[in-house]
């Protein structure tokens, strides 16, 4: 049985909202705030724009894995993918903090608006003071893969090689192993 000290402490860590948000992020029904943080950093690390949904997967992915495990990511047809990302994605536009669109070529496209700037400029200032050395290892990652050339293969082929468990399901597996021996570590 639980003493009523302990139940005390309990109630003192937790406000009344956080259960209730834990509750309802678990359960689909809102967006987790770390997915959101990720695409703002992801984005905001990238210059404010990223083209493709496949680069921006990856990049979240990357910086997800290597540094702060905040988001979900499962394997998919084209390698790890997170519904949590693009939830975010979506909220982040309702939100009006990026704008998400398909070109005319077919290409997806985010782009950070001033009001995603200024979320995405605090979330740096907090993740610095907090742990510079992870945003620093996020800053090296983006800044490594958010240029690789169309179609981004480099950038699928580290994922591919480094994290092959998410590669299990991809319908194109067998053309990226060909490219990984030119990744780099």
């Amino acid at each position: 049985m639980v003493s009523q000290n302990a139940k005390e402490e309990t109630a003192k860590k937790l406000t009344a909202k956080e259960p209730v948000l834990r509750v309802l992020e678990l359960l689909g029904i809102i967006v987790p705030e770390n997915a959101k943080k990720l695409v703002l950093l992801v984005l905001e690390l990238a210059g404010g724009r990223i083209i493709t949904d496949t680069r921006m997967q990856k990049l979240a992915f990357l910086v997800n894995q290597e540094v702060f495990n905040w988001v979900k990511f499962e394997a998919n047809d084209y390698g790890p993918y997170s519904e949590e990302l693009m939830k975010a994605v979506y909220e982040l536009e309702k939100e009006k903090k990026l704008i998400y669109v398909w070109d005319n070529d077919g290409l997806s496209k985010y782009y950070l608006t001033e009001k995603g700037k200024q979320d995405a400029e605090n979330l740096l200032k907090e993740l610095k003071r907090e742990d510079e050395d992870k945003l620093k290892r996020a800053m090296e990652i983006i800044q490594r893969h958010k240029d690789d050339p169309i179609p981004y293969l480099i950038l699928i082929a580290y994922v591919y090689k480094y994290y092959s468990d998410y590669a299990k399901k991809s319908k194109i597996k067998d053309k990226v192993k060909k490219l990984i021996r030119y990744c780099r570590p």
